[in-house]
């Protein structure tokens, strides 16, 4: 089985030799490491090359020669990887010595899943371990395991990069893409122990709040957005999902030499239903509280808060202003 690693770089260095070194670390080395930088001005392009000068593995170094973007960067050096397992890291991450070792073994022991996250610990500028894992927050807010989509730390199969790509120009990030599309065919697995060390220096692409290096719960939430007018929000998942839904549709050819029919057909039918539900959403919160009830009860016998959080979020929807 042959391993890539495929890195983005971006005027990382500052941070990006401590990752390079975690990948020699690795008891299972990868076979090669490609980077694409994207116009890099300080001394990343420098670190690189003296890297890839002694490193036992193969290194490929590609320079953009113009800038395109953190996502389009990651898009382009996915497809210049040759591996049957290609890796995703970050500038600024420590890799634990045993993850990609520990992520064969779980596409192995997995063969019907195509793309493999794994948690990793917060730290600060100084790699300062805090304990608090991502998805240790992300569960502690109250979300899905849905919710857990960090790029730097997804590995996925070479098939995947035929069926994912291209991303959506809609879709912000390459990690929202390649997670969300694979939760939604049931072909991700998680791996519930941290396998790197996640480092939080004030330049980093995510601010999610679920990369602080503290243990949230669901009062954060509440503390940070209250009860306020949701609907906008929703109305943003509603179009999030249209590009889905369109990949698939319009790529069903490609799926279907790897999913049956019916798995494509039970996703799309989801998402369909997901997008009423919303919808039903913003109709129940746009009543006066005193019409909310009956509407909102027979909205949550029928299953309607089925992809929501259930009585919360309809106890939620009763009081909303």
């Amino acid at each position: 089985m042959r391993i890539s690693i495929a890195m983005a770089t971006y005027n990382g260095a500052d941070y990006l030799q401590e990752q390079l070194d975690s990948f020699v670390a690795q008891t299972r080395q990868p076979d090669e490491l490609v980077v694409c930088d994207d116009g890099s001005t300080d001394g990343t392009k420098g670190i690189l090359h003296r890297f890839a000068r002694k490193a036992t593995f193969e290194v490929r170094i590609v320079e953009n020669e113009v800038n395109i973007g953190y996502k389009k960067n990651f898009e382009k050096t996915m497809t210049l990887c040759s591996g049957d397992i290609i890796f995703l890291s970050d500038q600024d991450d420590v890799w634990f010595k045993e993850k990609i070792f520990k992520v064969i073994q779980d596409f192995l022991g997995n063969p019907e899943k195509m793309v493999v996250i794994n948690d990793q610990f917060i730290a600060d500028e100084r790699l300062s371990n805090s304990g608090v894992t991502t998805l240790g927050n992300t569960r502690a807010l109250g979300y899905k395991d849905s919710w857990f989509v960090w790029g730097c730390c997804t590995a996925f199969r070479k098939e995947w990069v035929k069926l994912a790509l291209p991303i959506p120009e809609y879709i912000k990030s390459h990690d929202i893409w390649i997670n969300n599309l694979a939760e939604a065919l049931g072909t991700r697995f998680i791996h519930e122990d941290p396998l790197q060390l996640y480092r939080r220096h004030g330049r980093n692409a995510s601010e999610a709040e679920t990369n602080k290096c503290k243990k949230l719960s669901q009062f954060t939430l509440l503390k940070m957005y209250g009860l306020n007018d949701a609907r906008e929000g929703w109305k943003k998942e509603i179009r999030d999902l249209e590009p889905y839904q369109e990949h698939l549709n319009g790529r069903r050819k490609d799926f279907v030499e790897f999913f049956w029919d019916k798995t494509l057909d039970e996703a799309l039918d989801r998402m369909k239903e997901k997008r009423e539900s919303l919808d039903h959403r913003i109709t129940i919160v746009s009543l006066p509280r005193w019409r909310r009830c009956f509407p909102l009860y027979a909205f949550w016998v029928s299953g309607g808060y089925r992809y929501m959080s259930g009585w919360k979020s309809a106890l939620k929807d009763l009081i909303r202003p």
